[in-house]
């Protein structure tokens, strides 16, 4: 079965949106036997996000699952929360089943999300935020680029932000 279009592609990962039926399947517990699940996924907080999400249809801030290319099977899921706010910056959030922690899939993930935003005009900055009790959830956020921009006290705020230089039309002399 081919991904849809907005694959990405990473040494080792395949970051793919997922569509209506992926997300009716992952609500009711059913795994596609075509990328078959890790043990340990969905996590609880995969489904409140597929929840959240799954109402805004396709488009590219949905969520995506992420699956190791050499066993197609699905490791965890990287979503967007949000859309791009006014300031086009978007809430996401990421999670691997507990069993493929400590791969770096996580981060490698995440920077092929960044890599991917950096060349869209539309959004120009991501934001995630992680309980202080998560240091992996921060080290993951760092490796990808994000800094701390808030803390609460329980949790902080990371965010990454680039700036686009504008066009200009030159105007050509005529002689």
């Amino acid at each position: 079965m081919s991904d849809p279009p907005g694959t990405l592609e990473t040494p080792r990962l395949r970051v793919r949106p997922m569509g209506e039926s992926d997300f009716d399947a992952l609500l009711q517990g059913l795994q596609d036997p075509d990328r078959p699940w890790t043990p340990g996924y969905p996590l609880d907080e995969t489904l409140v996000s597929a929840a959240m999400v799954q109402s805004r249809g396709d488009g590219p801030w949905t969520q995506y699952q992420v699956l190791l290319t050499d066993e197609n099977v699905v490791v965890g899921d990287l979503t967007f929360l949000e859309p791009p706010d006014d300031e086009r910056v978007a809430l996401l959030t990421f999670a691997i089943a507990p069993e493929r922690r400590g791969n770096g899939y996580a981060t490698e993930a995440l920077r092929a999300v960044v890599d991917w935003a950096r060349g869209r005009s539309d959004i120009r900055g991501l934001r995630a935020d992680t309980d202080l009790v998560n240091p992996s959830g921060h080290q993951v956020l760092r490796a990808a680029g994000l800094a701390v921009v808030q803390d609460d006290g329980d949790r902080q705020v990371y965010e990454l932000r680039w700036e686009r230089r504008e066009r200009t039309v030159r105007a050509s002399l005529v002689g």
